[in-house]
Parts: C-alpha cells; sequence; structure tokens
C-alpha cells in the first residue's frame, strides 16, 4: 500500500501534468490577443498632406500605439471614394468639402483631424497665371478663363480668394480641367490664362515662368482632413485617440527636422523632379478638429452650389477623441 505522502505526491504530480499544458496556452492566448495591432486601411493621395501618415509607419509611431496602417494609394479621389463606399477602407486623407459630402450621402466618417490648415508663412494653393502672361492683379482677372475641378476644394478655394478681394464669383471663367498634370500643361503652353494649382505643382509652374497671383496664405481655413469610418472606431473607443498620438508624433517630427524626410515626400508623393531641393516641406498644424466655423463655411458653399440640401450638426461630420 501507498502511504499517505506518497498518494499526495501523485496527485501532485498529477495536477502539475494536467494543468502545465492549459497554463501554456493560458500564457501564450492573451499575450497574443493583446499584441495583435489593429489593423487600419487608409485611402491616401499622393499628395504633400499626407506625408505625416507616411512618417507615421516609417518611424513606428503607429506601430507603437498597437496601430497597423496600411496606406492604400488611389490615382484619384473617385477611386478612392468609390473603394470607401465599397467598404474596402477603414478611414481615408480627403478634402474638407469632399468628406462633408460623402457623410451628408451617408457614408459613417468622422473627422478626426485636420491634415492641412492654411499658414500665413507658406502657402499650399495658388491662382498661377500662364507664362508671358500680362495679368499682374486680380482686377485684371475679369472676363479671363480659370482652369479648376468642379465641386472640390479647387473651386472653392477660387470663390474665397476672390471673396477675400471683394470681387464677384462670376469675376473669372471658371474652365474645368478635372487633372491636374494637364491643367498644368495647358497653363504652361498658354493654351489657358490661369489656372488653380497646389504645391509643389505651383513651384514648378513658376520654374517655367508662371506667376502666382493669389494664394491662400491669408485665408485661415482647414483644407484637408484624416477621417476613420465610425464603426471601428465605436467597437474600439480608444483607436481614434491612439491613431492621433501616433499621427502627433509625426507631425512633430516633420516639424522639427523636415529636410530629414525630403526622401520619404519624393518617394511617396507627386514631387515632381526639377522642384526635388527647392521645394519647401509645409509646417503640418497641430492634432486638431478642424473649427465649427470651417465646417460651417465648407457647408454653405456646398449648399449654395446645390451639393447639400441641409446643414448637418458639427457631431455628425467629427469624431471627437483626446491624445491619451
Amino acid at each position: 500500500m501507498t502511504t499517505n505522502k506518497e498518494d499526495l505526491n501523485m496527485k501532485s504530480n498529477l495536477t502539475r501534468l494536467i494543468l502545465w499544458p492549459l497554463f501554456l496556452v493560458i500564457m501564450i492566448l492573451p499575450g497574443d490577443a493583446a499584441h495583435s495591432a489593429d489593423a487600419l486601411r487608409f485611402g491616401v493621395l499622393p499628395v504633400v498632406d499626407t506625408l505625416p501618415l507616411w512618417v507615421g509607419i516609417e518611424e513606428g509611431y503607429f506601430a507603437a500605439e498597437n496601430i497597423e496602417l496600411k496606406m492604400v494609394p488611389f490615382q484619384s479621389a473617385l477611386e478612392r471614394d468609390a473603394a470607401l463606399q465599397a467598404g474596402r477602407l477603414d478611414g481615408y486623407f480627403g478634402d474638407l468639402l469632399n468628406t462633408v459630402l460623402l457623410i451628408n450621402a451617408g457614408q459613417s466618417l468622422g473627422i478626426v483631424c485636420t491634415a492641412y490648415h492654411s499658414h500665413p508663412g507658406q502657402r499650399m494653393f495658388a491662382l498661377v497665371t500662364a507664362p508671358g502672361s500680362e495679368i499682374t492683379a486680380p482686377d485684371q482677372l475679369k472676363g479671363q478663363a480659370v482652369a479648376i475641378s468642379r465641386a472640390t476644394v479647387i473651386e472653392y478655394l477660387l470663390d474665397r480668394f476672390l471673396a477675400a478681394r471683394s470681387l464677384p464669383e462670376d469675376w473669372v471663367v471658371k474652365q474645368e480641367i478635372k487633372k491636374m498634370p494637364i491643367r498644368l500643361q495647358m497653363l504652361l503652353a498658354g493654351k489657358i490664362p490661369a489656372a488653380l494649382l497646389p504645391e509643389p505643382l505651383v513651384t514648378l509652374a513658376e520654374t517655367k515662368g508662371a506667376k502666382a497671383l493669389l494664394d491662400d496664405r491669408d485665408l485661415d481655413a482647414s483644407l484637408t482632413v484624416l477621417a476613420l469610418k465610425r464603426e471601428p472606431a465605436d467597437a474600439r473607443p480608444d483607436l481614434a485617440a491612439r491613431f492621433l498620438k501616433a499621427y502627433g508624433a509625426a507631425v512633430a517630427a516633420i516639424n522639427g527636422a523636415p529636410e530629414k524626410y525630403k526622401a520619404l515626400l519624393t518617394a511617396k508623393t507627386r514631387v515632381p523632379k526639377p522642384v526635388e531641393n527647392q521645394y519647401q516641406i509645409p509646417v503640418f498644424p497641430e492634432v486638431k478638429l478642424p473649427s465649427p466655423a470651417d465646417v460651417n463655411a465648407a457647408q454653405a458653399w456646398l449648399i449654395k452650389r446645390g451639393m447639400q440640401q441641409t446643414p448637418l450638426a458639427y457631431e455628425k461630420i467629427v469624431l471627437s477623441a483626446k491624445t491619451p
């Protein structure tokens, strides 16, 4: 017969044999779950404003916040919006007006921060006259054709430029040329007297003899934004906050040492080779939502153009999240 001590030893060994595999499972599974990153598919265009997103990935800021940010590049806003509506994106970069239109059309989006806000020390958009043009002042634009893309931030900015100088919207003739490279080519070839372009195409046009007549430096307006689908944000309440913390770290890194990210900017955006060295990376705004005034101004313009019926509440457009 076994002694009580032997019985206890056998039971103890048996217990260890049974519980040890279970212990291993418990130790492994929670660790994996805790370290599985939140995957976000983010639709972007090849423009300067998206640089902080690329830097956030490159420097590991999103990974540090347990976010696997997958950038999905598109060549046009139309392609990006189609992917968003098909459910293939969790978030996107776009202009303020386009985002308001998508939300108004039923897309479950919320703006989490401004990507670019006009800055008095730099320009991002400008109205440029053709090389050799004799137009040197805004009042000389009366009746002249200006190449734009309608129902976009480009047309919105043109109207804002004119209004800021007390000129009516019909002071110029708006000519639809949606594709920016074609708009630039026609301007440089003298086939259109003026065009509204973003940087760095403005800088490129100037190297070819064009002149910037009006720009966005004194507008004080949010122009482009970052937005997340509300479903993943609602399912993970801290997701937007972690996203913004990583994005804010990237903005601080760029603003602190912009030249460090010139190569990344060139690789990921439309910086033309001839202006690679002279183009200056802009100062990116601190992480914050577009103001109610900016949102209201965008909606008022859309309603005036017949693209929106009634204004949406500010809370329906933005997704508030404080950086932890």
